[in-house]
């Protein structure tokens, strides 16, 4: 029964079926304007944080390189200065390395400054850090 009713329905569904179609198309277009749109919007914001994320490369990778070059002169200074910390020593170490006062102090201002550095690196490093770690995160689970 059902074969015979398809096939006499047969040419009717094929005489109407562009118009089915048709129609159905001309409903759903708004819906996928609005998803393209969508999708468009999502692209764009996927290039700009994969920008900033290379940006935030470079600045990391130039922060490790600062890192590593100064990680040799302030293991240096911090040995200088330690000797000039300890009471007695500065006049023994002064004699023997032929550092005068001023000298001391050029070197302590330089530790200082040194510590001061790797200080905002640190700083700047955990600001990254965060930043990744919100990157990382699907936007529903932000806090």
């Amino acid at each position: 029964m059902k074969r015979i009713v398809r096939e006499a329905g047969q040419p009717v569904m094929a005489r109407i079926r562009p118009r089915i179609e048709q129609i159905a198309h001309d409903r759903l277009r708004p819906e996928l304007d609005a998803l393209r749109s969508s999708i468009d919007d999502l692209r764009k914001e996927v290039e700009r944080v994969d920008m900033r994320c290379n940006d935030l490369d470079g600045h990391v990778k130039w922060l490790y390189d600062e890192q590593r070059r100064l990680a040799p002169h302030l293991a240096a200074l911090d040995s200088r200065v330690a000797a000039f910390e300890r009471p007695g020593a500065a006049g023994r170490l002064t004699d023997r390395l032929e550092y005068s006062a001023d000298e001391a102090e050029e070197v302590r201002a330089e530790h200082a400054r040194i510590r001061a550095r790797l200080s905002a690196i640190s700083k700047y490093e955990e600001r990254l850090a965060r930043v990744e770690e919100k990157l990382d995160r699907p936007a529903g689970l932000e806090n």
